[in-house]
């Protein structure tokens, strides 16, 4: 290996180091935010089975999973509160 490809090969893995470091924080933000939102789904998909013969639905939509999967408990109620108030 010549001293030119030695050189390419240790600055790419240096840049590739930084792009990581910066990069790291928000990437596991969003796949913070992208499991709650799986999780908030399915929590909302529980709740239409049992209450959607009773009429009250909720959609399942990435809206509606990230509001409750990263409120919790507190964007259930909201998307309830907005259901009887609006609708």
């Amino acid at each position: 290996m010549s001293p030119r490809n030695f050189l390419a090969i240790g600055f790419g893995g240096i840049v590739l180091l930084v792009i990581v470091q910066v990069f790291q924080s928000p990437l596991r933000w969003a796949l913070r935010v992208m499991v709650n939102g799986v999780v908030g789904l399915a929590a909302l998909g529980v709740w239409d089975v049992i209450f959607s013969s009773r009429g009250w639905v909720i959609g399942l939509n990435p809206v509606t999973g990230v509001t409750v999967g990263v409120l919790g408990p507190a964007g259930f109620v909201l998307l309830l509160a907005v259901k009887v108030l609006i609708l």
